[in-house]
């Protein structure tokens, strides 16, 4: 007897893993800007535009900083420049489990339930960390130059985050939406910062539930698979970075099967919010007596406003 299940177990096995997918790609938007919703008009290739940090205002009747008195001076209006971007989607991670028709039995009786969710938590995870770690390795020194903040993990503290706050001031980034992301040796050496732990002086919790909400402009935000991104090691040394969403583009989509009269189940799942995309699939094969379940979904990235990324690195 093969081993089908309800169509509501497929359902939730798409929803638990779609929820821990997103959970852990929560940090992909303090990062970077999604123009998923472009991808339907253009292919593979996603074109869009980037608009950068105005140019100042000038005096209008100072002749010396721009000003002439005229309001249609080209020193003072001047053409809506943009910078394109371009992304292509040529990464496709896909991670999933079989389940032979014995161990469908015990999980439908309810005995494996809780196996069965952290089997389906962990490969959501493994598809979240691939797009993740594609992310990190394209904050390279060579295509993000701004100024950069050296500083070993047993040295970081509130002074360095003070630091990294007047650069982001002096970068014009403002204080909207500003995200300090970091590595957990560095996260974890600010919990230890006699600042930061001084409840008296702080008014953080952090002795009580190891959670900082927010250090002066910045949102913080833990990296765990940041240090081990492939194309860092002994290069790029990168541990973390501030950021403000504009930084990177990013485009994220379904591939559409074929054939979904020949799958048990088939469900594509968007979030509205982030255009998080993330597809299941489960097919069973008589000959093996396994249903095989997989999770996937296509994207890629590019670098969109440099100016709009510091990184922190350990030497």
């Amino acid at each position: 007897m093969s081993n089908t299940w309800t169509n509501s177990t497929f359902t939730n096995i798409a929803r638990t893993g779609f929820k821990a997918f997103i959970a852990k790609l929560a940090p992909i938007g303090v990062f970077s800007t999604d123009f998923s919703a472009e991808i339907a008009d253009q292919g593979t290739v996603v074109a869009t535009s980037v608009v950068p940090a105005s140019d100042a205002a000038v005096d209008l009747q100072d002749t010396s900083t721009g000003g002439s008195g005229d309001r249609e001076s080209a020193n003072i209006i001047k053409d809506i420049t943009t910078t394109s971007v371009s992304v292509t989607l040529n990464q496709q991670p896909v991670a999933g489990f079989t389940i032979t028709d014995e161990e469908a039995a015990y999980i439908g009786s309810g005995v494996w339930e809780d196996t069965k969710t952290r089997v389906i938590q962990n490969k959501a995870w493994a598809v979240a960390n691939y797009v993740l770690d594609y992310c990190f390795e394209l904050i390279t020194q060579a295509t993000y130059t701004t100024t950069e903040v050296t500083v070993a993990a047993s040295a970081f503290d509130m002074d360095d985050v003070v630091d990294l706050s007047v650069l982001a001031s002096a970068a014009g980034w403002g204080t909207d939406r500003n995200y300090l992301c970091l590595c957990p040796t560095y996260l974890g050496a600010l919990k230890k910062d006699n600042q930061i732990q001084d409840l008296s002086a702080s008014g953080i919790k952090v002795v009580q539930d190891g959670l900082i909400p927010r250090l002066d402009r910045f949102g913080l935000v833990e990296l765990p698979t940041l240090p081990t991104a492939a194309v860092y090691g002994s290069t790029e040394y990168l541990m973390g970075f501030t950021c403000v969403p504009s930084a990177m583009a990013i485009a994220m989509r379904a591939v559409r099967s074929q054939a979904v009269d020949q799958l048990a189940a088939y469900e594509v799942m968007t979030d509205p919010d982030s255009g998080v995309t993330l597809v299941y699939r489960s097919w069973y094969k008589p000959g093996t007596g396994k249903l095989y379940h997989t999770f996937e979904t296509q994207f890629g990235a590019s670098a969109a406003q440099v100016a709009g990324l510091q990184r922190i690195v350990s030497q």
